[in-house]
């Protein structure tokens, strides 16, 4: 039974990285991206309930960045939700290598923005959850 998250996050960088930066853990590199996509934290766990064969549940948390330089008022979560719509739609069918995806689910946890007086931050969240065979 192999760990199946490094498998996921290819999965989800080849999904994505065409449409939006993207990054495992944190921005890399010399770019300053002001839109862009974390792959962030995994949970998963075997599933036992077939005595025959064991199943991987793995929760996959997305971070949607955008953000706007500048003081006062600058920007718009509607960006935000326009991102959070096109990844959704890269990864609705996603396909894992080496595995059965069995099902897929989302949630969408609380949004988490910051404002200071150079920079407003949007972040969105997409929870992936695959049952992989």
């Amino acid at each position: 039974m192999t760990n199946p998250n490094k498998h996921i996050r290819k999965a989800i960088y080849d999904a994505v990285n065409s449409s939006y930066p993207c990054y495992d853990s944190q921005v890399t590199g010399k770019v300053n991206p002001n839109k862009y996509v974390i792959i962030s934290t995994q949970d998963k766990d075997i599933n036992k309930a077939n005595k025959c064969e064991y199943l991987w549940e793995v929760a996959t948390l997305l971070d949607l960045v955008c953000i706007y330089n500048g003081a006062g008022n600058t920007g718009s979560r509607v960006a935000n939700d326009d991102m959070e719509n096109a990844i959704l739609s890269l990864i609705e069918n996603i396909e894992i290598t080496g595995y059965t995806v069995l099902n897929r689910s989302f949630e969408f946890p609380s949004n988490l923005d910051s404002s200071t007086s150079t920079q407003t931050v949007y972040r969105n969240f997409i929870r992936l959850i695959l049952t992989l065979k």
